[in-house]
C-alpha cells in the first residue's frame, strides 16, 4: 500500500449502550503500522480494552488502560484520533475528557485532561475530533449543549464555541459528526427525538439549518449517527425501536427512510452508535469557504480512504477551471512535496496505487490575475490506467465548488 505522510486516518466509530452499561466501540485501520485494532470502552469498569480486529471468543484484551490515574469515570464516547495518534475518552460522570496516547495501557495518566466548571462538558456523551480544522465537538447529554474546543484544550478551559438554548432544540444530544465536507455539525437528540443540522461554526442560542422529525421518520431514541459521504446519506441508530434508519444526508422535515434495518432476525438490541465501511474506496475534498476574492487565501485538503476491498487507482487531485475545459492538477514532485500543473486533461497525482488512508492539503493565495468565476475542485478515484473522465472509470468523486471574484 502506498502512503504518504501528510497526515492520515481512517476512523470508524461505534458505540453499544445496553441494559444500563455503557460501551464505546471505535474499529480502525493504521496503514502505517499495519496494525487492526478495536477500542471499547467500559463504563461499569472505567476501563478501555483493547482487541486485534479480529478476535473472537473469550479473546484477552491487548492492553486494557484501568486504574485510578487514568482518570477514567464512566467512559463512554471514543474517538482514536490517528493524524495525532491519541486516544480521545468522554467521561459521562467526570464531566470530562482525557487524552492518552493511542497506545496507552495500565493505570496511565492522560496526558492532557479537559475537566472544570468552566469547559461547560455536562454528561459529556459523543465526541468528535475534527482534524481538518483542529478542534474537538462534544454532546453534552446532560446540558443539552455541543461544545467545541481547540483541539489541545486542556484544564478548566472555556470552549471555543457553546451552542444551547430553546432555538437550539438540542434534547439529550448524544451522537454527533462534524462534516467538514459540507460544512454542517449533525446532531442526534435522544430525548428529543430528532436529526439537527447546524453550520459547523454554530454557536450561542443558534437554530438548526435542517431538522429531521415526524413520526414518518422512524426515528426513536436517536443516539448512533453517521454520515455515508460517498453514498451521500445518513444512518440513525435508534435504541427506542432496535432499528437503523438510512436517509439522504440532506433529509429534512417528516421525511420517511430511504430503507430500514428491523426486525427479530436482525439481533439488533437497543442499537446506539454505528460505523460503515465502504467496498470501493472513497475520495472527498474539503476547502475553506466557497467565496474567494483577490489577496485571499483558498486551503483545499484532499481525504482518501481505503475500501474493503482492495483496488489499484489512479489518484486525481485538483480543479476545473471556470471555463469548464482546463484542469489545474495537483501533482506529487516527492513525498511531502506538492506542485501543480495546469492542461486540458487531469494529471493523476499518484499512478497504480492502492489508495491508503492518506489526507493532502494544498493552500493558494489569489493574487489578482487568475480566471474569475466558479471552479470545481475535486478529488477523485479511477481506474488506473484508464480515462478518469468517464464516469465508468470513476471509483470515487468528491466536489466541491468556489467562486473567484478578481
Amino acid at each position: 500500500m502506498r502512503q504518504r505522510q501528510h497526515g492520515f486516518g481512517l476512523e470508524l466509530l461505534g458505540l453499544i449502550v445496553g441494559l444500563g452499561t455503557l460501551v464505546g466501540v471505535v474499529a480502525h485501520a493504521r496503514a502505517a503500522e499495519a496494525q487492526e485494532e478495536i477500542f471499547v470502552t467500559n463504563a461499569g469498569a472505567n476501563s478501555v480494552t483493547v482487541y486485534a480486529r479480529t478476535a473472537g471468543g473469550n479473546a484477552i484484551p491487548l492492553r486494557t488502560l484501568q486504574g485510578a490515574a487514568t482518570g477514567l469515570d464512566a467512559p463512554i464516547g471514543v474517538v482514536v484520533d490517528l493524524v495525532h495518534d491519541e486516544l480521545l475518552v468522554a467521561n459521562a460522570f467526570g464531566n470530562s475528557v482525557t487524552v492518552y496516547a493511542r497506545t496507552a495501557t495500565g493505570n496511565t495518566a492522560p496526558f492532557r485532561s479537559l475537566t472544570g466548571a468552566t469547559t461547560g462538558l455536562s454528561g459529556p456523551a459523543g465526541l468528535t475530533v475534527d482534524t481538518l480544522n483542529n478542534e474537538v465537538a462534544v454532546a453534552n447529554a446532560v446540558g443539552n449543549s455541543v461544545t467545541v474546543y481547540a483541539r489541545t484544550a486542556s484544564g478548566d478551559t472555556q470552549p471555543l464555541r457553546t451552542l444551547t438554548g430553546a432555538s437550539t432544540g438540542l434534547s439529550g444530544p448524544s451522537g454527533l459528526i462534524v462534516d467538514t465536507v459540507n460544512n454542517e455539525l449533525v446532531v442526534a437528540n435522544r430525548f428529543g427525538v430528532s436529526v439537527r443540522a447546524y453550520a459547523r461554526t454554530a454557536s450561542g442560542n443558534t437554530p438548526q439549518l435542517r431538522i429531521l422529525q415526524g413520526p414518518t421518520t422512524g426515528l426513536s431514541s436517536p443516539i448512533g449517527l453517521v454520515a455515508d459521504l460517498a453514498n451521500n446519506e445518513l444512518l440513525v441508530g435508534n435504541s427506542g425501536n432496535a432499528s437503523i434508519t438510512v436517509y439522504p444526508r440532506t433529509a429534512g422535515g417528516n421525511t420517511p427512510p430511504l430503507r430500514t434495518l428491523q426486525g427479530g432476525a436482525t439481533g439488533l438490541n437497543n442499537p446506539l452508535f454505528l460505523a460503515v465501511v465502504n467496498p470501493r474506496p472513497t475520495a472527498l475534498v474539503a476547502l475553506n469557504g466557497s467565496a474567494i476574492s483577490t489577496g485571499q487565501t483558498i486551503n483545499y485538503q484532499a481525504t482518501l480512504t481505503p475500501g474493503s476491498i482492495p483496488t489499484l487507482a489512479d489518484i486525481y487531485l485538483g480543479a476545473l477551471l471556470p471555463d469548464g475545459l482546463t484542469f489545474l492538477s495537483l501533482v506529487e514532485l516527492s513525498p511531502g512535496a506538492i506542485s501543480f500543473t495546469v492542461g486540458p486533461f487531469p494529471v493523476p497525482y499518484l499512478a497504480n496505487a492502492e489508495p491508503g488512508p492518506l489526507r493532502v492539503s494544498f493552500s493558494y493565495r489569489f493574487v489578482g490575475f487568475e480566471p474569475g468565476g466558479i471552479s470545481f475542485s475535486y478529488a477523485g478515484l479511477a481506474a488506473a490506467g484508464s480515462n478518469p473522465v468517464l464516469p465508468a472509470n470513476q471509483l470515487s468523486l468528491g466536489i466541491q465548488p468556489f467562486q473567484f471574484t478578481p
